[in-house]
């Protein structure tokens, strides 16, 4: 906002006692990684003082009165606004008819949760996707632990490995990645209990240890359907440019459901990339409706670009490639800059209907935008 000319008060509450930090840092660094405050807030203290940013943590937003254009927070009070972001993410996604006590990844506090309980002994991670593999890769190749060969499992409900975002050959060269390294991987599993300590399967077979869940997350969408926004199942009903249904209240990060650029529909894109130009991009929307002199605006990609660092491997997913009706594999080496699962280092380019519509890199780290930029070519008129 400020970069966009706008010199009013600027407010952020946060219900967490941190300034905001790398939520990314959590899961690769989630036992010999430095989690603490300089090395992953942000910005330093200094930077929101300098710039008229009002951090406020520790404080709950408890509802939102549209008409009177204020927010109502956990002490009563309220505060007025004349345009409001909702930022409010997410929360991890409850195993059904499991412990209310099982331990999840989403905050600094559940790190701290984790640490006590997985530098020893096995340690069960139910959920095959990006959160649930780099905890397995980074449990198991702690400097913490003495032996973790054999004792970490993870249990994936899919035929493969990371389902929704990648097709099977890659799926397949990440499981090889963990195997390799002493993972025990499990697909197509039913689970019937878990506990804190023990998950049992529909077949019977009782696996014990620290149980993990990391099956995605639900978004936190409780304030905007309190105050009547259009919510659906993907998260905040918002149109391109992330205004909600309501005028001045807006929505950007994991919980916005913006219109995808192939099929219409309100899609959430659970990225460190697209939240970061969420901001970027509703900071120009709210400048633009309260009549600012902005100059042109700088265009904001609409192509979801992820990526994942599992051991030494960089794993990149770019567009929708589980849209896909036909994969070309390109194997050549050359340009890679690290290998994965024995040297399979893949671009695996996805079409739909002879149309480019997404992509996986493995172990090409400089690979991922580039391939951003030829799907984004793909969209335009």
């Amino acid at each position: 906002m400020r970069a966009n000319r706008f010199d009013g008060t600027i407010t952020v509450f946060g219900e967490e006692p941190h300034l905001p930090y790398q939520r990314t840092a959590l899961s690769k660094g989630i036992l010999d990684g430095d989690l603490s405050d300089p090395k992953i807030t942000l910005r330093p203290p200094g930077y929101w003082e300098e710039r008229g940013i009002h951090i406020v943590p520790s404080v709950r937003v408890t509802g939102i009165d549209a008409v009177s254009r204020t927010v109502e927070l956990a002490d009563g009070s309220a505060v007025g606004y004349d345009a409001l972001v909702l930022a409010t993410g997410g929360t991890a996604r409850q195993l059904p008819g499991a412990s209310p006590d099982l331990l999840s990844l989403r905050t600094r506090r559940y790190v701290e949760r984790l640490r006590a309980r997985i530098d020893s002994g096995p340690v069960v991670i139910v959920g095959g996707g990006l959160i649930g593999l780099e905890i397995a890769a980074a449990v198991s190749s702690s400097e913490q632990r003495v032996d973790s060969a054999g004792q970490i499992t993870v249990l994936e409900a899919a035929a493969s490995l990371l389902s929704r975002v990648v097709p099977d050959s890659v799926a397949e060269a990440v499981a090889a990645l963990h195997r390799d390294r002493g993972v025990r991987v499990v697909t197509d599993s039913r689970i019937t209990a878990a506990e804190t300590d023990a998950v049992t399967l529909a077949d019977g077979t009782r696996l014990t240890g620290t149980v993990i869940s990391a099956i995605g997350m639900q978004p936190d969408t409780a304030l905007a359907e309190a105050a009547g926004l259009s919510v659906g199942p993907a998260g905040i009903v918002v149109d391109e440019t992330l205004r909600t249904s309501t005028p001045r209240i807006y929505a950007a990060g994991d919980v916005a459901a913006r219109p995808h650029p192939l099929t219409g529909e309100p899609m959430r894109a659970e990225q460190w990339l697209t939240a970061t130009e969420h901001g970027k991009l509703v900071a120009m929307t709210i400048a633009a409706d309260l009549g600012l002199a902005t100059g042109p605006s700088t265009p904001v990609p609409r192509v979801p670009l992820a990526w994942s660092m599992q051991y030494s491997s960089n794993i990149q997913m770019v567009g929708w490639p589980t849209m896909a009706d036909r994969f070309d594999v390109d194997l050549d080496t050359s340009t890679g800059t690290g290998t994965c699962a024995d040297g399979f280092a893949p671009t695996v380019r996805c079409f739909a209907d002879e149309r480019l519509v997404g992509a996986v890199c493995m172990g090409r780290g400089g690979a991922g935008r580039a391939l951003r930029t030829e799907i984004v070519k793909t969209l335009e008129p």
